[in-house]
């Protein structure tokens, strides 16, 4: 990198030497030998000295307004090139950089042909250093702003626009030069590169850069545009008025001042670019610039078009008449014109924040479509985004509790701005969008359009959340019977494991003992009575066993003593001293003595759907066998309420550790609080557990009653 470093700023003095002992010889050639005559430094015709002496001109003014003009333009790119290289020398770009501009500076105008007959050797100098001129500045574009080659193809592009320039460059008038070869393929070519350094910055700055990588690219593209533009402007107005302009040396020179003040705004740009401070907003410049640049052209074009056409028409020599037909004409067209060009700028830059109801037909007629509720999001997030040509577009809604990113359309590249998304009152969301550009705000016409779209959007986007929600229960109810189901296979393998594996072995067992005593019994009266005593054992074992499998199906108290009776006995039979528990359950203890249990019931109870008894009874009896275990509490209520469901309302005074109750439970082999809330869920209710102010735990179930739960039963 320091080698490169050096052969940069070795170039770049070489180029500043050279332009500053040019200069003053190129002013004393166009003062001493360019009246009258043609000259090396100058080019086009040169005025006469009775063209200068009827305008009380002199040949020192047209020598000193020339050598000025140039010498003006070759200190702004080379003062230009030296600042990059002194704060961007260590990167590619600095260094390529500043050569194009030191370079350009030297070789764009007259100044270096005053050079070429003074030695062979700095002949050959100023041709190379202008060939690497053109090699820098289209290598600069290429590369700008970060240094890359993207896409990869553009490597090659640039080589082949490269080649005819830098042989141009050397062997100016021999067989290599594109320009010797054919006029047309010489200008077909300029085209070319022209349209190319615009094009692939365009590309480059939609698909490939970033927030600050498209910033500079604005201020690159806004130079580069009016330098081409003018360069354009002249180069046509020499291909078609360039006998007018020869005879006119007033003509001649304005031309050269459009020419060269058009081309100064490219370095400039560039500095800010580069250097990257300060990249004020461009977007107003470049909307001013394309306006009044096309308005610029299309003028020019009317009123040469009339001109010529009114001329060709009558056949009439009278130019002023024509003139002022066409003058007319434009002074007509031209506020329908600039109005319809703004329109269509504004709408290239910003954007459709001019016509929103245009952009909601549109968006209407995309949901015409059948779509699911998200692509329904997405489309309405697309279409913020193309509408207003921002990078990023987002959607986020109110969801359980959280605020989720539902669609989004492109990449952040800050803070997104943020528009609620209300609808009848009810906040659903928020539309984010980002800036065009980093630190850019939203115009008033943005914010109007963004704040009438969010308005008229929050139908679609509440119609699309309350399908999603509906989507959700569906989804939750799915996974609810699936819970169920493999419950209740989980229960019949049980069921099945029990009597095949331990009640069948048993009675077949039974039946082989019986088998036994009858064959004994008048051999052996006395081994028959000890079998038949054996045998009732194993028979009084096997009816526990049963009983144990039907109590788990259902509670035999349920069907004995109610619901509520069936409550009042368990809390009977926990209220007696309890043994301690097995070893590995330490942290369980005996009920306390002092622990007052009081249930609240109605004195007589309907037959109740056989689910909901289950699954108030199972709930009921976890939540008493919790407060008993766990809560260490010196009183617990239960309320058993009737209406429209059964309702039931367990409160303790305990210690109200919701998690610590949950692990207790499981650990201590109860259906646990999860387990609690699926037995209501099932049913269509729900479960709450919650802490009670100043201590203390409520447990609430709700158990909607149902016609079709008549008869049916939870495991």
């Amino acid at each position: 990198m320091r080698i490169t470093q050096a052969l940069t700023g070795l170039i770049c003095l070489l180029g500043v030497i050279l332009f500053l002992y040019a200069t003053p010889n190129f002013y004393i050639e166009l003062r001493d030998h360019c009246i009258d005559q043609e000259c090396i430094a100058f080019y086009d015709t040169p005025p006469s000295s009775e063209w200068l002496r009827a305008r009380g001109l002199s040949n020192i003014w047209f020598a000193g307004a020339y050598t000025g003009l140039y010498a003006l333009f070759g200190l702004i790119y080379m003062g230009v090139g030296l600042i990059v290289y002194r704060q961007k020398s260590t990167e590619l770009i600095g260094q390529v950089a500043a050569i194009a501009l030191v370079l350009q500076g030297f070789s764009f105008t007259t100044v270096p042909l005053i050079l070429q007959n003074i030695h062979p050797v700095i002949t050959f100098v100023v041709g190379f250093l202008s060939s690497v001129s053109f090699l820098a500045l289209m290598t600069l574009f290429f590369l700008f702003p970060n240094g890359k080659f993207n896409p990869r193809w553009t490597r090659y592009l640039l080589i082949a626009i490269l080649i005819p320039g830098v042989l141009k460059g050397l062997f100016p008038g021999t067989k290599v030069d594109l320009q010797t070869i054919s006029g047309p393929l010489f200008m077909i070519w300029v085209l070319i590169w022209m349209v190319s350094l615009i094009t692939i910055q365009i590309y480059r700055y939609r698909k490939v850069l970033g927030p600050l990588e498209r910033q500079q690219t604005k201020w690159a593209i806004s130079g580069m545009s009016v330098a081409i533009f003018g360069l354009l402007v002249i180069t046509l107005a020499h291909i078609l008025q360039d006998d007018l302009l020869q005879r006119n040396p007033a003509l001649l020179f304005l031309s050269e001042v459009v020419l060269i003040f058009s081309m100064m705004l490219l370095p400039v740009s560039l500095l800010f670019a580069l250097l990257r401070r300060k990249l004020w907003d461009i977007d107003p410049i470049v909307n001013r610039t394309l306006l009044y640049g096309m308005l610029s052209l299309f003028v020019i074009i009317i009123y040469i078009s009339v001109v010529w056409y009114i001329g060709f028409l009558f056949q009439t020599a009278s130019q002023w008449l024509n003139s002022l037909i066409a003058t007319g004409l434009v002074a007509i067209l031209f506020a329908p014109i600039k109005e319809r060009l703004q329109r269509w700028i504004n709408r290239f830059m910003y954007g459709e924040n001019d016509d929103p109801l245009a952009v909601l037909v549109r968006l209407g007629q995309k949901l015409e479509n059948p779509l699911s509720p998200y692509d329904a999001l997405n489309v309405v997030v697309r279409t913020v985004k193309e509408a207003l040509k921002l990078p990023y577009a987002g959607l986020s809604l109110h969801q359980s509790g959280e605020t989720l990113i539902v669609a989004e359309e492109g990449e952040q590249q800050e803070l997104p701005t943020s528009f609620p998304l209300v609808h009848r009152g009810e906040t659903l969301g928020n539309l984010l969008v980002s800036a065009r550009s980093p630190g850019e705000s939203f115009s008033v016409s943005d914010h109007r359009f963004l704040n009438m779209l969010v308005h008229q959007t929050g139908a679609i986007v509440k119609s699309a959340t309350a399908s999603i929600d509906l989507h959700q229960v569906a989804e939750d109810l799915r996974d609810s019977r699936e819970r169920l189901v493999l419950a209740r296979e989980e229960e019949r393998r049980r069921l099945r494991r029990n009597l095949h594996d331990d009640l069948a072995p048993r009675l077949a067992a039974l039946a082989l003992t019986a088998s036994a005593a009858e064959t004994l019994l008048q051999s052996d009266p006395a081994r028959t009575k000890s079998i038949l005593v054996e045998l009732q054992t194993v028979i009084r074992s096997t009816v526990s066993d049963i009983r144990r499998l039907v109590h788990d199906l259902r509670p035999p108290a349920l069907d004995e003593l109610g619901l509520a009776g069936a409550i009042q006995e368990r809390i009977h039979d926990l209220c007696r001293p309890l043994k301690p528990l097995a070893s590995g359950e330490g942290n369980s203890h005996a009920a306390p003595a002092a622990l007052d249990f009081r249930l609240h019931a109605p004195d007589k109870l309907p037959m109740l759907p056989a689910a909901v008894e289950v699954a108030a009874f199972r709930i009921v009896t976890e939540a008493i066998v919790n407060v008993v275990r766990h809560a260490n509490a010196t009183f617990c209520e239960v309320h058993i309420r009737l209406g429209q469901a059964l309702e039931v309302e367990i409160i303790d005074d305990g210690q109200g550790d919701l998690d610590k109750l949950g692990r207790q439970s499981a650990a201590a082999g109860g259906i646990g609080t999860h387990s609690m809330r699926e037995r209501a869920e099932e049913l269509g209710g729900y479960c709450l557990i919650e802490a009670v102010q100043p201590r203390g735990t409520k447990v609430r179930a709700y158990l909607p009653i149902t016609d079709t739960e008549q008869g049916s039963e939870s495991a």
